[in-house]
Parts: C-alpha cells; sequence; structure tokens
C-alpha cells in the first residue's frame, strides 16, 4: 500500500471521529431538559419558561474545575457517557417575577443522575424556593 492511501484513510478516519464528536455535542446541548427541570421548580413554587445552554466553558456560578472522586467510566464506540451539561434556567415565581438560575445537570451512563442548582442572585428568590440551591460555600 503506498503512502498516499494510509494518509487519505488516516485523513477520513479523523474526519468521520471529528464529525460524529460534533453531532453529539449539538445533540447533548440542543436538549433544554425541560422535562427534567419542570418539576423540581413546580417543587418549589417556581414557574419554567425556558432553559438554553450558556456556551462552551461558561459555568455561571458553578466552580471552573472540580474533582470528582468515584465516578464511573463508561465508553460506547469511543463516546463517554460520564458528562456535565450546563443550564441557564428561567423561571417566575407565584408573584410573577422573573428569575435566572443555573442548573449543573451531571450524567452517568448516558443517564442523567444528579441536578444542581445555583444562582446568581439567591436574595431576589422568594424564600420557599431557596431550598433548590445548593449551598455554594
Amino acid at each position: 500500500m503506498s503512502n498516499v492511501v494510509i494518509y487519505t484513510a488516516v485523513g477520513l478516519l479523523v474526519a468521520v471521529g471529528i464529525a460524529v464528536q460534533l453531532v453529539i455535542n449539538r445533540r447533548r446541548h440542543g436538549r433544554d431538559h425541560r422535562e427534567q427541570l419542570e418539576p423540581i421548580l413546580a417543587e418549589h413554587g417556581l414557574t419554567f419558561i425556558s432553559a438554553r445552554w450558556p456556551g462552551f466553558f461558561k459555568v455561571g456560578p458553578f466552580p471552573k474545575i472540580e474533582v470528582e472522586v468515584g465516578r464511573p467510566q463508561t465508553r460506547v464506540m469511543g463516546v463517554r457517557g460520564e458528562y456535565d451539561d450546563y443550564r441557564i434556567v428561567m423561571c417566575t415565581d407565584a408573584a410573577g417575577n422573573t428569575h435566572e438560575l443555573w442548573a449543573k445537570l451531571e450524567f452517568e451512563a448516558f443517564n442523567l443522575c444528579r441536578i444542581r442548582w445555583r444562582a446568581g442572585n439567591a436574595e431576589s428568590l422568594p424564600p420557599e424556593s431557596r431550598g433548590l440551591l445548593e449551598d455554594s460555600a
């Protein structure tokens, strides 16, 4: 086999791998996770309006780097099953005031296992809704 064929095959494999990863990322970030977020907000007296992905490397009030020990490591055809996804969630309280919350969705083995909540301005939330937020210490 000549070098041209080898380089072409390697280049094609790399291009396909990049394309698959882009499709997976687009699918993950395109979801608003309304079916998971809305019931949690309703339990705390808030009404879901929308949730959007903030963008790459934007984590809001969550730490930029967190060390997590003890998470499983699953891969299916090179796609990792453990990842975190962030959402900026817009909601309203009973008085009609709009609030912005940040949700960190933690996935293990491709399944949502935990949702953590934080707010940039927790003081503006109604008292019954503050129980939703994790301790930011």
